[in-house]
C-alpha cells in the first residue's frame, strides 16, 4: 500500500499562502486543488523553474539548500508548508522544524514525512549488521510526536504512507516481543500534517483578526483579576458589538484563554457581562 501527502488535502478556492520545499511533484497538483494559492517554491536547482510544466503558474522561486539553510521569509508568511522528505535529509531535524513553525501562521499547517526506524526491513537489517540509510534521518513515532510538540506543533495526525501488502514478516517481529501498535512493524514510511493550533484553537482564531483577538484576551484578562471590571465590561461590550463578536464565540475564547474561566461563567451567568 503507498499513498503521498495529498491524501491529506481537500482543496477548495481560499487564496491560502503555499511554501512548498524540495516538492516539485507536488507543484501542479497543489495549483489544482488550491487555484487561487500562492505558491512558493525551495529548490537547490535553479533549473527546474524553466520545466514547461510550471509554465503558466504564479510561482515565487527560491533557490537554497534547505538541508541547512534557514528560510528567507518573515514569522507567519504560510498557511500551509509541504515538504517531503526534508526530515530525513536535514542535517538539524530540530532546528529545521522551529524554522518551518515560525514561518508559519498561528492556525497554519506543515504536511511532512518520515522513514520508520521500527520497520521490519530496518529491523531485519540491523540485525545482520546492516544499515543502509547512511546519510537519512529515521525515526520512531513516538520520536516524531516529541520533536513535533518541542518545535510548537499542537495536533499531529498519522497515516501510513508505505506498508507491506502481507505482514507476515512485522508478525514474526512482534512474536520476538517488539510492540506493533496499529501494525506500526509494517509501515516502511509515515505521512504527517502538524497543526500549529488545535483544531478547536483554530476556529476561534481564524474568525477574527490577530489585533481583534489580542484586544479581546486583554479586556477578559482585567475582568478575569478584576482590575477596572466595571469599565472593561463596558470596553468587551462595546468590542463585541463594533467587531460582531457573537456569544458562542465569546464563550469558547473564555474557555481557550482564561485560567480562571469559571469566574467568568459566572458573570455571564448572572448577565454581568
Amino acid at each position: 500500500m503507498k499513498q503521498d501527502l495529498t491524501c491529506f488535502l481537500s482543496g477548495g478556492p481560499a487564496p491560502l499562502r503555499w511554501l512548498l520545499i524540495e516538492s516539485l511533484p507536488y507543484v501542479g497538483r497543489l495549483a489544482a486543488f488550491y487555484p487561487h494559492a500562492r505558491l512558493t517554491v525551495i529548490t537547490e536547482i535553479p533549473e527546474v523553474a524553466d520545466l514547461p510544466e510550471f509554465a503558466g503558474l504564479d510561482i515565487e522561486w527560491h533557490f537554497l539548500d534547505s538541508r541547512w539553510e534557514r528560510l528567507p521569509f518573515p514569522n507567519g508568511s504560510f498557511d500551509a508548508v509541504l515538504a517531503e522528505n526534508l526530515l530525513t535529509r536535514a542535517y538539524e531535524p530540530y532546528d529545521t522544524l522551529m524554522d518551518i513553525s515560525r514561518k508559519l501562521t498561528d492556525v497554519g499547517v506543515l504536511y511532512g514525512d518520515f522513514l520508520n526506524v521500527r520497520y521490519n526491513g530496518v529491523l531485519s537489517a540491523l540485525q545482520k549488521g546492516e544499515f543502509p540509510v547512511r546519510e537519512k534521518h529515521l525515526y520512531a513515532k513516538s520520536e516524531m510526536v516529541r520533536l513535533l510538540d518541542d518545535t510548537l506543533f499542537k495536533e499531529i495526525d498519522f497515516v501510513p504512507g508505505e506498508k507491506d501488502a502481507d505482514e507476515s514478516a512485522a508478525r514474526a517481529w512482534e512474536q520476538k516481543g517488539y510492540a506493533n501498535i496499529n501494525h506500526e512493524l509494517a509501515v516502511s514510511r509515515y505521512l504527517f500534517r502538524a497543526a500549529i493550533s488545535t483544531a478547536r484553537v483554530a476556529n476561534l482564531k481564524s474568525l477574527y483578526t490577530p489585533e481583534v483577538r489580542k484586544e479581546l484576551a486583554r479586556i477578559l484578562h482585567r475582568i478575569e483579576y478584576d482590575v477596572q471590571r466595571e469599565e472593561n465590561i463596558t470596553r468587551l461590550q462595546c468590542l463585541c458589538q463594533q467587531e460582531g463578536i457573537f456569544p458562542d464565540y465569546l464563550q469558547d475564547f473564555i474557555e481557550g484563554s482564561c485560567l480562571h474561566a469559571k469566574n467568568l461563567r459566572y458573570l455571564w451567568e448572572n448577565k454581568k457581562i
